[in-house]
């Protein structure tokens, strides 16, 4: 039986501390135009594909939305068949959500974005214009451009002369890329819009890097400035990491763990492991995009199914603020891999017990 939530008991779920699924059963445009804020969009046509994948564990709280309430009937119905055990539905959808005075966000990817946009105003993230860009590449100047957005993304279009490197990889490459370079080139980081540039700025700017600037508004600012992109750009060959490059990001990752003293690390065969568990355990985890990963291999790489691969890291680093590590659980507890090093896991089997911080992993809640 499908139990019907108020929105008064949403909003009491929602400033709490237990872990639950808010699933907008939508579509696309009726989402962005307006839903409740950390809920996770899957069209209810799409759950038969996605569910298992955004929720794993079958008896956890899932919470199901929609404009009043009869598509998340419908979409609750499905979830039963498919084996959930505990679906509710919000009453009356977020028509009356929205009526009772509770409040809604508009747009896609706010979590995140709004996560970028903090970053870049308390951390003084440096950028730059299209238009200054486009005048240092015609003057000739001493430049590496890295593309911090999928490897798919990169071949459609790029900043010309840009050269992919995956956000999640940008503290694992970063030392091998500059090594070879003048000491005064000037490092620009970029993706499509702004959000994926400001967080891989951030991370060179927390390594130490001072000549680096992300580009103001990405690829759709080079072309508001009216100027070309290069498309098919074929620059994704990225070699092993060095053992240098290797002991950059090692360091990197182990001052951030000390410095936010935020987050717990875990090794990839325990995150397997929980990973399979009954229950749903209170995680933040926030895994590099990868090459395997945009192409859809990611378990392979050691990841759990609820991780959203993203190009930002640095929301690991953060997880504490990071809201949307796991698509659809609410509330996390500040647990987290170490980013974006996987081939690390291999020589490290000894990491669940030479490498977990502060203690054991956080209790049930």
């Amino acid at each position: 039986m499908v139990d019907r939530l108020s929105p008064a008991a949403l909003a009491s779920l929602l400033a709490g501390q237990s872990p639950f699924a808010l699933i907008d059963v939508r579509e696309p445009g009726e989402y962005n135009t307006t839903h409740i804020s950390d809920s996770s969009l899957i069209p209810r046509r799409h759950l038969e594909l996605q569910m298992s994948t955004a929720v794993p564990v079958q008896n956890a709280l899932v919470v199901l939305c929609d404009d009043d309430g009869r598509r998340a009937n419908l979409a609750a119905a499905t979830l039963e068949r498919m084996g959930y055990t505990n679906v509710a539905v919000l009453d009356g959808g977020i028509n009356r959500w929205a009526t009772q005075g509770s409040p809604t966000e508009w747009g896609s990817n706010v979590i995140s974005k709004e996560f970028g946009e903090k970053m870049e105003a308390v951390h003084h993230v440096p950028e730059i214009e299209a238009t200054e860009l486009h005048e240092r590449i015609a003057r000739g100047d001493k430049l590496v451009i890295l593309d911090t957005r999928t490897p798919e993304e990169y071949q459609r279009f790029c900043i010309p002369g840009g050269r992919s490197v995956p956000g999640g990889e940008l503290a694992l490459r970063i030392t091998d890329i500059t090594k070879d370079l003048d000491k005064d080139t000037t490092v620009i980081v970029n993706c499509a819009g702004r959000t994926r540039s400001i967080i891989g700025t951030r991370v060179l700017q927390r390594m130490g890097f001072t000549n680096v600037y992300g580009l103001k508004n990405g690829t759709s600012g080079w072309v508001l400035a009216g100027y070309a992109l290069e498309t098919g750009a074929d620059r994704l060959g990225l070699p092993a990491p060095s053992p240098e490059g290797l002991a950059a990001a090692e360091a990197y990752a182990d001052r951030l763990a000390s410095e936010d003293a935020s987050a717990t690390w875990i090794c990839l065969p325990c995150r397997r492991c929980w990973a399979s568990e009954t229950e749903p355990r209170p995680t933040s985890s926030m895994s590099a995009h990868s090459r395997s990963m945009s192409r859809g291999t990611s378990p392979a790489f050691g990841g759990s199914p609820a991780d959203r691969w993203c190009s930002a890291p640095t929301t690991c680093w953060w997880s504490s603020t990071a809201r949307s590590s796991l698509p659809a659980t609410k509330k996390p507890g500040p647990l987290s891999l170490r980013p974006g090093i996987a081939s690390l896991a291999s020589r490290k089997s000894t990491w669940c017990k030479a490498a977990r911080r502060p203690g054991p992993p956080p209790a049930w809640r």
